[in-house]
Protein backbone atom coordinates (compact mmCIF):
# COMPACT_ATOMS: atom_id res chain seq x y z
CA UNK A 1 0.00 0.00 0.00
CA UNK A 2 1.41 3.40 -1.01
CA UNK A 3 0.58 6.26 1.34
CA UNK A 4 1.29 9.89 0.47
CA UNK A 5 1.42 12.24 3.45
CA UNK A 6 1.29 16.00 3.01
CA UNK A 7 3.28 16.86 6.07
CA UNK A 8 5.74 19.76 6.36
CA UNK A 9 7.57 18.48 9.43
CA UNK A 10 7.46 14.75 8.56
CA UNK A 11 5.88 13.74 11.91
CA UNK A 12 2.82 12.10 10.36
CA UNK A 13 4.92 10.09 7.93
CA UNK A 14 7.26 8.92 10.68
CA UNK A 15 4.33 7.94 12.89
CA UNK A 16 2.59 6.03 10.09
CA UNK A 17 5.81 4.24 9.15
CA UNK A 18 6.21 3.07 12.74
CA UNK A 19 2.53 2.17 13.12
CA UNK A 20 2.08 0.34 9.83
CA UNK A 21 5.24 -1.71 10.02
CA UNK A 22 4.34 -3.95 7.09
CA UNK A 23 6.93 -4.54 4.38
CA UNK A 24 4.22 -3.84 1.80
CA UNK A 25 3.46 -0.31 3.06
CA UNK A 26 5.42 2.65 1.73
CA UNK A 27 4.95 6.15 3.16
CA UNK A 28 5.97 9.08 0.95
CA UNK A 29 6.05 12.69 2.13
CA UNK A 30 5.31 16.03 0.49
CA UNK A 31 5.68 19.33 2.31
CA UNK A 32 2.74 21.09 0.65
CA UNK A 33 -0.27 20.65 -1.60
CA UNK A 34 1.69 22.19 -4.48
CA UNK A 35 4.38 19.57 -4.01
CA UNK A 36 1.76 16.78 -3.91
CA UNK A 37 0.20 18.02 -7.17
CA UNK A 38 3.55 17.46 -8.86
CA UNK A 39 4.00 13.95 -7.38
CA UNK A 40 0.50 12.46 -7.87
CA UNK A 41 0.56 12.13 -11.69
CA UNK A 42 3.73 10.02 -11.53
CA UNK A 43 3.29 8.00 -8.33
CA UNK A 44 0.55 5.45 -7.61
CA UNK A 45 -1.02 6.33 -4.26
CA UNK A 46 -3.59 4.23 -2.40
CA UNK A 47 -4.13 6.56 0.56
CA UNK A 48 -3.60 10.31 0.76
CA UNK A 49 -3.08 11.72 4.26
CA UNK A 50 -3.49 15.47 4.54
CA UNK A 51 -3.80 17.99 7.33
CA UNK A 52 -6.64 20.50 7.02
CA UNK A 53 -4.19 23.35 7.46
CA UNK A 54 -0.44 23.53 6.99
CA UNK A 55 2.02 26.40 7.15
CA UNK A 56 1.57 26.89 3.40
CA UNK A 57 -2.08 25.90 2.88
CA UNK A 58 -5.31 27.02 4.55
CA UNK A 59 -8.53 25.02 4.83
CA UNK A 60 -9.93 26.53 1.64
CA UNK A 61 -6.98 25.48 -0.54
CA UNK A 62 -7.04 22.07 1.15
CA UNK A 63 -10.75 21.63 0.35
CA UNK A 64 -10.23 22.65 -3.30
CA UNK A 65 -7.30 20.23 -3.58
CA UNK A 66 -9.29 17.35 -2.07
CA UNK A 67 -12.23 17.95 -4.45
CA UNK A 68 -9.87 17.94 -7.43
CA UNK A 69 -8.04 14.86 -6.14
CA UNK A 70 -11.29 12.91 -5.74
CA UNK A 71 -12.23 13.78 -9.31
CA UNK A 72 -8.86 12.84 -10.81
CA UNK A 73 -8.12 9.82 -8.60
CA UNK A 74 -11.45 8.25 -7.53
CA UNK A 75 -9.68 5.05 -6.40
CA UNK A 76 -7.63 6.93 -3.79
CA UNK A 77 -8.71 6.99 -0.14
CA UNK A 78 -8.34 10.27 1.69
CA UNK A 79 -7.59 10.55 5.38
CA UNK A 80 -7.73 14.01 6.92
CA UNK A 81 -5.55 14.31 10.01
CA UNK A 82 -6.23 17.44 12.03
CA UNK A 83 -5.92 19.22 15.33
CA UNK A 84 -8.98 21.33 14.43
CA UNK A 85 -11.94 20.15 16.50
CA UNK A 86 -14.70 22.50 15.33
CA UNK A 87 -17.47 20.05 14.47
CA UNK A 88 -19.35 22.33 12.05
CA UNK A 89 -16.19 22.74 9.96
CA UNK A 90 -15.34 19.02 10.04
CA UNK A 91 -18.93 18.15 9.09
CA UNK A 92 -18.61 20.50 6.10
CA UNK A 93 -15.68 18.42 4.83
CA UNK A 94 -17.54 15.15 5.44
CA UNK A 95 -20.70 16.43 3.73
CA UNK A 96 -19.01 17.92 0.66
CA UNK A 97 -16.36 15.27 -0.04
CA UNK A 98 -17.12 11.60 -0.60
CA UNK A 99 -15.37 8.75 1.15
CA UNK A 100 -13.03 10.64 3.44
CA UNK A 101 -12.05 9.72 6.96
CA UNK A 102 -11.31 12.40 9.52
CA UNK A 103 -8.87 11.60 12.29
CA UNK A 104 -8.27 14.05 15.08
CA UNK A 105 -4.71 14.27 16.37
CA UNK A 106 -6.04 12.97 19.68
CA UNK A 107 -7.34 9.74 18.09
CA UNK A 108 -6.23 6.49 19.65
CA UNK A 109 -3.64 4.28 17.97
CA UNK A 110 -6.30 1.58 17.55
CA UNK A 111 -8.59 4.03 15.75
CA UNK A 112 -5.77 5.14 13.43
CA UNK A 113 -4.85 1.53 12.60
CA UNK A 114 -8.51 0.71 11.97
CA UNK A 115 -8.99 3.60 9.54
CA UNK A 116 -5.94 2.55 7.52
CA UNK A 117 -6.99 -1.09 7.37
CA UNK A 118 -10.63 -0.48 6.32
CA UNK A 119 -11.67 -0.89 2.69
CA UNK A 120 -12.62 2.37 0.95
CA UNK A 121 -16.35 1.64 0.96
CA UNK A 122 -16.37 1.26 4.76
CA UNK A 123 -15.19 4.81 5.36
CA UNK A 124 -18.42 6.40 4.11
CA UNK A 125 -19.98 9.70 4.98
CA UNK A 126 -20.30 9.68 8.74
CA UNK A 127 -20.73 13.11 10.32
CA UNK A 128 -18.61 13.81 13.39
CA UNK A 129 -21.73 14.32 15.52
CA UNK A 130 -25.30 15.36 14.99
CA UNK A 131 -24.11 18.96 15.13
CA UNK A 132 -24.59 21.59 12.47
CA UNK A 133 -22.39 21.91 9.41
CA UNK A 134 -21.16 25.03 7.69
CA UNK A 135 -22.91 25.56 4.38
CA UNK A 136 -20.78 25.96 1.22
CA UNK A 137 -21.57 29.70 1.24
CA UNK A 138 -20.54 30.06 4.89
CA UNK A 139 -17.33 28.16 4.20
CA UNK A 140 -16.48 30.55 1.34
CA UNK A 141 -17.23 33.52 3.58
CA UNK A 142 -14.50 32.51 6.07
CA UNK A 143 -11.82 33.82 3.70
CA UNK A 144 -13.64 37.11 3.22
CA UNK A 145 -14.08 37.63 6.96
CA UNK A 146 -10.35 37.02 7.43
CA UNK A 147 -9.41 39.62 4.80
CA UNK A 148 -11.76 42.49 5.62
CA UNK A 149 -12.80 43.96 8.96
CA UNK A 150 -15.82 45.75 7.51
CA UNK A 151 -18.99 43.90 6.53
CA UNK A 152 -19.78 46.82 4.22
CA UNK A 153 -16.52 46.20 2.33
CA UNK A 154 -17.34 42.51 1.96
CA UNK A 155 -20.87 43.31 0.80
CA UNK A 156 -19.50 45.76 -1.77
CA UNK A 157 -16.85 43.32 -3.08
CA UNK A 158 -19.32 40.42 -3.36
CA UNK A 159 -22.21 42.59 -4.53
CA UNK A 160 -24.40 41.33 -1.72
CA UNK A 161 -26.63 43.11 0.74
CA UNK A 162 -25.00 43.98 4.08
CA UNK A 163 -27.83 42.11 5.84
CA UNK A 164 -26.86 38.95 3.94
CA UNK A 165 -23.26 39.29 5.12
CA UNK A 166 -24.48 39.88 8.67
CA UNK A 167 -26.67 36.76 8.46
CA UNK A 168 -23.71 34.64 7.32
CA UNK A 169 -21.54 35.99 10.13
CA UNK A 170 -24.16 35.31 12.82
CA UNK A 171 -24.73 31.81 11.48
CA UNK A 172 -20.99 31.05 11.41
CA UNK A 173 -20.57 32.46 14.94
CA UNK A 174 -23.33 30.16 16.17
CA UNK A 175 -22.02 27.04 14.44
CA UNK A 176 -18.41 27.61 15.54
CA UNK A 177 -19.45 28.69 19.05
CA UNK A 178 -17.67 32.04 18.73
CA UNK A 179 -18.31 34.44 21.60
CA UNK A 180 -16.92 37.59 19.99
CA UNK A 181 -14.81 38.97 17.12
CA UNK A 182 -11.53 38.11 18.84
CA UNK A 183 -12.56 34.48 19.26
CA UNK A 184 -13.80 34.37 15.66
CA UNK A 185 -10.52 35.73 14.25
CA UNK A 186 -8.57 33.26 16.42
CA UNK A 187 -10.58 30.51 14.70
CA UNK A 188 -9.74 31.95 11.28
CA UNK A 189 -6.02 31.96 12.16
CA UNK A 190 -6.26 28.32 13.26
CA UNK A 191 -7.79 27.54 9.87
CA UNK A 192 -4.72 29.00 8.15
CA UNK A 193 -6.16 32.31 7.00
CA UNK A 194 -3.89 35.32 7.32
CA UNK A 195 -5.04 38.20 9.45
CA UNK A 196 -6.97 41.08 7.95
CA UNK A 197 -5.32 43.22 5.29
Amino acid sequence: MNILSIDADNWVAQGLSALLNSQHDQVLTCISIGNAKRVLPYQHVDILVVELKTEEDNIETTHEFLRLTQTLYPHMRIVVFTEITDTALLNFFVNTLSLIAILKKTSSIENIKQIFSLPMESVGKVPMRSAASLSPQEFKMLKWFSQYSSQHEIAFKLRLNNKTISHYKRSIYTKLYCKNNVHFHDCLKRYGFNSMN
